[in-house]
């Protein structure tokens, strides 16, 4: 038996079905806020996500799936959805210097990492970027849409952590101090550590080795090393969200694993996700626009976690229910005859708005009863040759046990008939 790949998971009924709904209420969301959806491909040349991401980060080292075409191109699996929105919205001109863009997409992304719970090699985010000119209040406008899809479900044990990368001016200042403190507590430091002060020092703040808290917690703050725009950058942000009563806490240890951030950096954990803690990220991205050849503007964005959302929704009890697919009737032919006569009704049922399946392979009736039983169908029609004789047909209420007679010409009663019964949202109990 072949399964599906380490690291992938299926999704079967009515668990897809649960999944999408909870996607539509993320979606939901983003509609208000004014964003419009785009389609991103599957994959990308793989040099979109290497100049966009950053050469030392994890993704490209370590995680990204690489292949080569027939024609010698190197392609990518998008790892994720910014530098491909991005790409995207610079090909078809969505992007102006006067004026803002707000766009947002939904798929799946794929790293090669280690399978865990909340952590796949191909998972699903919904994510949402503001391109132009945008100002402090844009990336608190991102962050109240989060905290909007978390109050929605309720979720359980969230923390907003924010941080500030600084500028172009800033940065460099910091990563200097930066460099200077860890080379000289290289002894102390992992292997992996002590490579990124030399090619990553940022991504050193963000290691998880136990052996490296106690210098990392020592190490420069970048919030004491930002110029005046970006502190008041800073400071524009955490007011807002006081004045919204959104709970943060500034973390200046906070580094998002992509080069591209400047300025506010943020992260939605959840202390009921265990160590994939978060759900939800982003930040601000200052000179990524211009490096991938488009407009020299910011943008600012977020990416949320589908699995992880559901994981959460789930413990909350939250999760939306997903749309009732029971069948309104469904149709046994008995002989070769009732088979053309089935088929046209199956057609003209649809297409007066009901949901209609046929049981063709039945050979006794009562296969055909638990067929209808297990399609969940609210009605059963079975017709022979005395059915058509007699252009009648005689539906079965499978929750009632009635029997109604019907006109087989015309369907206008049968149709006004099941109609009114689902509209009373009748559920049955058969599924």
């Amino acid at each position: 038996m072949i399964h599906a790949p380490r690291g992938i998971k299926d999704r079967i009924p009515p668990e897809e079905d649960r999944f999408l709904a909870l996607l539509s209420v993320a979606e939901e969301h983003l509609q208000k806020a004014g964003f419009k959806k785009v389609g991103l491909p599957i994959f990308e040349l793989s040099a979109l996500f290497t100049r966009s991401i950053g050469l030392e980060t994890d993704i490209v080292e370590k995680e990204m799936y690489l292949f080569e075409d027939k024609g010698g191109e190197r392609f990518a699996l998008r790892p994720e959805g910014t530098a491909s929105l991005l790409r995207l919205a610079i090909q078809h001109h969505l992007i102006e210097p006067a004026r803002i863009t707000r766009l947002s997409y939904q798929g799946p992304m794929f790293r090669h990492e280690r399978p865990q719970a909340g952590r796949l090699r191909q998972f699903h985010q919904i994510g949402a970027e503001i391109l132009g000119a945008i100002t402090p209040q844009d990336n608190i406008d991102l962050l109240v849409v989060i905290d909007s899809i978390s109050q929605k479900l309720n979720l359980p044990g969230t923390t907003l952590f924010i941080n500030n990368m600084g500028c172009a001016r800033c940065r460099p200042v910091f990563r200097e101090a930066l460099v200077e403190y860890l080379e000289a507590h290289q002894s102390g430091l992992c292997v992996t550590c002590q490579k990124r002060t030399a090619t990553n020092p940022l991504r050193v703040l963000d290691c998880k080795v136990p052996d490296c808290q106690p210098i990392i917690e020592k190490a420069p703050s970048i919030i004491d090393f930002l110029c005046e725009t970006s502190r008041i950058h800073h400071e524009t942000v955490c007011s807002g969200l006081r004045n919204l009563s959104i709970p943060f806490t500034v973390n200046p240890r906070l580094v998002r694993g992509l080069d591209y951030y400047t300025e506010t950096t943020f992260e939605f954990v959840s202390d009921a996700l265990g160590s994939q803690s978060t759900w939800a990220a982003g930040g601000q991205y200052d000179g990524l626009i211009g490096q991938l050849e488009g407009p020299d503007v910011p943008g600012a964005g977020f990416a949320i976690g589908m699995e992880r959302l559901s994981l959460l929704a789930e413990k909350a009890g939250t999760l939306p229910l997903p749309p009732d697919y029971s069948q309104d009737i469904s149709i046994i032919p008995l002989g070769d005859l009732a088979v053309p006569l089935a088929q046209s009704l199956l057609r003209d049922l649809r297409s007066a708005g009901l949901s209609a399946t046929g049981i063709f392979g039945a050979t006794k009736i009562k296969q055909g009863f638990k067929q209808a039983e297990r399609d969940g169908s609210r009605f059963l029609l079975i017709i022979g040759e005395d059915e058509i004789a007699k252009k009648e047909l005689v539906v079965k209420d499978l929750l009632t046990s009635e029997q109604i007679p019907f006109p087989l010409f015309p369907l206008t009663s049968l149709i006004d008939h099941i109609r009114s019964v689902r509209d009373l949202k009748k559920v049955s109990p058969i599924s």
